[in-house]
């Protein structure tokens, strides 16, 4: 499905994608720095094209990053080891230098001479292929080849002044005084370049034709498939999609990518726009260590794309249009916007996949079809759930997996399992996976408040989780939604009442203590309390008794104790299900509140 959708996509924004990039003979590359040189092939300068950007860094603050500039150039061999590059954008290959960080010192040398067999195989194969092209900036980069010594180098001005940049960032080459002279933009370089590139693609063609299922003819066969790069935690050079290396898993006598049946055509299509797409911030986003791409079959495809990154990442996105602007507030408060706003079709087609990478390619974990005005009302549907207050603000997924770690964990990452199936759950509007209650519960039963934080036990967003999941589930099999925004007096469930009781037995606790212990009941009991009540709430409640007597107003709390257990009919639940569990620490959360938000009126 996902093969097919890309092409779709392809075929409905070709004018948008450039032909030369969709065959796949060019790339985008992250350029730092841009070469000047004379017409003689001296260096002039070093000019440090990156963009400074300003991104947010903690609470109302901000840090300036500089970001390199996208720059299309030839694409980089995909063979491992050093292989040749026309116009080659690494230093190591460029420069034939390493820097020593320790020494602070630029050396030709290294135990495998990497750095002087890649600069000589890019000077050779270089000077062989600008045979023939006499521009300008064509005639100065030969020039620089030629010249170039890199033994002669170590003190160049220009190196010593990026050194700290040097050995991260990529290059790029223009003629003395004028920027707008480029080499990946010589004509001369780009023709002989692309004829180069085809004439190798049909040498390294076969036979092999079979029905492609994309394209539904019979087409020459892909047997390699273009990596795709941009996926968090995958090789920097790339990974594909489509791979076959061992013969365990090969059919038919078929070999590597013949066994998939995509066509060279499909397969150029496909691999095109997933790298656009994760080159594109609207199009994809990461959550730990899942990459997840959206996009619409459709021309308003950068629109609805950027509305749905904004509900993903909790942002507003005031670049849209006011209508747009308005029905994104709409949806992250739990309001349906009006879809028209959208000025298209409101059945048009959204998908969303979500990728992670493995030790050979990426595995796709899940894909999710369907019309985008559905997607939208699910989308709110699940911020809705989720409130736990009149007026909330959205909760973002990120910080809803963030809740389902330790906070002593050392990745601090959630399984990538629970992401996926709440991603699937959030945009089909189904149940949310079992997995994600049993871990909401769990870290709020095993997790402890610290001197710098008493929220990390119980906070917001864990119970967020836990209502969400239970009124879903509630709703989805036709059943009363018990849990509201706010503490229900009229709920009788049985571990709700007790999950109630439990926090006005800690209240009377602290009130007796002056509110200066550090260690309550909460932080001996809870978890026993939140499991087998019968076993623990007695010993609690005779406690009480003794805290009563050292307070004022204890009539009072006499009073809201013995209607509670009146609702329990006197009797505690042995064991509690994970359902009834979540209702009991959301029936504490929403007493807790209510103690100490309301003034207590004690009465005699």
């Amino acid at each position: 499905m996902l093969i097919k959708a890309l092409c779709d996509y392809y075929d409905v924004n070709e004018k948008k994608i450039e032909k030369s990039e969709s065959e796949g003979f060019f790339s985008t590359q992250q350029v730092s720095f841009m070469i000047f040189l004379s017409k003689t092939g001296e260096i002039t300068s070093i000019l440090d094209i990156r963009k400074e950007e300003k991104v947010p860094a903690g609470k109302d603050k901000t840090k300036t990053i500089y970001k390199p500039t996208d720059i299309r150039l030839p694409k980089r061999s995909q063979k491992t080891g050093i292989d040749l590059n026309i116009i080659e954008h690494r230093p190591l290959y460029i420069f034939g230098l390493n820097y020593d960080k320790k020494n602070c010192i630029f050396t030709p040398n290294d135990d495998t001479h990497k750095a002087e067999k890649s600069h000589n195989i890019f000077v050779k194969g270089n000077l062989d292929f600008c045979d023939g092209i006499d521009s300008d900036i064509v005639v100065a980069y030969r020039n620089f080849l030629m010249k170039w010594e890199p033994a002669e180098q170590l003190e160049n001005p220009h190196l010593i002044k990026i050194a700290k940049d040097y050995l991260s960032s990529y290059y790029c080459f223009a003629l003395e005084g004028d920027e707008r002279i480029l080499l990946h933009k010589d004509e001369g370089i780009l023709n002989k370049y692309v004829k180069q590139a085809k004439d190798n693609l049909d040498d390294q063609s076969t036979s092999v034709n079979s029905m492609c299922p994309i394209e539904g003819d019979h087409l020459p066969t892909a047997r390699i498939h273009e990596k795709i790069k941009g996926i968090k935690g995958g090789n920097p050079v790339g990974s594909v999609l489509v791979g076959v290396k061992n013969s365990a898993f090969e059919s038919y006598g078929k070999s590597q990518g013949y066994n998939s049946s995509i066509s060279e055509i499909a397969m150029k299509k496909y691999t095109s726009v997933l790298n656009g797409l994760l080159a594109d911030k609207n199009h994809h986003l990461y959550l730990e260590e899942l990459t997840i791409v959206f996009f619409a079959i459709d021309t308003r495809d950068e629109d609805v794309s950027r509305i749905f990154a904004a509900m993903l990442s909790g942002t507003e996105e005031s670049n849209l249009e006011n209508g747009l602007s308005s029905m994104s507030r709409e949806i992250s408060q739990g309001r349906v916007g009006d879809v028209s706003a959208l000025k298209t079709n409101e059945h048009l087609m959204f998908y969303v996949t979500g990728l992670t990478p493995n030790s050979s390619r990426i595995s796709q974990k899940f894909i999710i079809k369907d019309d985008f005005g559905r997607i939208l009302k699910n989308l709110s549907q699940h911020q809705k759930d989720l409130q736990i207050k009149e007026v909330s603000k959205q909760l973002p997924v990120w910080k809803l997996t963030k809740e389902l770690v330790s906070p002593k964990s050392r990745d601090g990452n959630a399984p990538s399992s629970i992401i996926s199936a709440l991603f699937f759950s959030i945009l089909n509007g189904t149940n949310y996976p079992v997995s994600l209650l049993e871990t909401a519960v769990r870290r709020v039963k095993t997790d402890s408040d610290d001197d710098k934080s008493s929220f990390i036990k119980i906070n917001d967003t864990r119970i967020s989780i836990i209502k969400a999941c239970l009124n879903r589930k509630a709703r989805i099999n036709n059943e009363k939604e018990e849990i509201t925004m706010t503490l229900d007096q009229g709920n009788t469930n049985q571990a709700y009442l007790c999950g109630r009781l439990f926090a006005v037995l800690e209240f009377i606790q602290q009130r007796a203590s002056g509110g200066g212990l550090n260690r309550t009941i909460k932080d001996a009991y809870f978890s026993s309390a939140c499991v087998r009540p019968a076993t623990v709430f007695p010993k609690l409640v005779m406690l009480a008794q003794h805290h009563l007597a050292k307070i004022d107003g204890a009539v009072y709390f006499e009073k809201m104790m013995g209607s509670i257990m009146a609702s329990l009919n006197g009797e505690f639940p042995q064991t509690l299900s994970l359902d009834d569990q979540g209702k009991f620490i959301i029936g504490y959360y929403q007493q807790n509140n209510s103690l100490y938000t309301k003034k207590t009126e004690t009465q005699d």
